[in-house]
């Protein structure tokens, strides 16, 4: 009878304002991803030497493609050990 689906309210692993919080961890990985993808760049570009607003606008772009799959994947990651120390407990 185990197998059985659970409704929507009795769900056994999941915790009280998981949902919440995964949605609050995400803006503020998004959020994190945006600002240090933007100004990381900028600032090598400045040490750089580099004048054009052409290539800093590019080395931007390129720190945000790759600042956001990097914000959710740890998100993802924090959200699985999370969840693994609750099965242990």
């Amino acid at each position: 009878m185990s197998d059985l689906p659970h409704s929507p309210g009795e769900s056994p692993g999941r915790r009280p304002g998981s949902r919440l919080l995964l949605a609050a961890s995400l803006l503020a990985g998004i959020a994190a991803a945006l600002f240090l993808g933007a100004s990381i760049p900028e600032m090598v570009g400045g040490i750089a030497g580099i004048g054009s607003r052409t290539a800093r606008l590019v080395l931007k772009v390129v720190g945000v493609i790759v600042a956001l799959p990097v914000a959710f994947y740890l998100v993802e990651r924090w959200f699985l050990s999370r969840a693994g120390r609750r099965k242990k407990e």
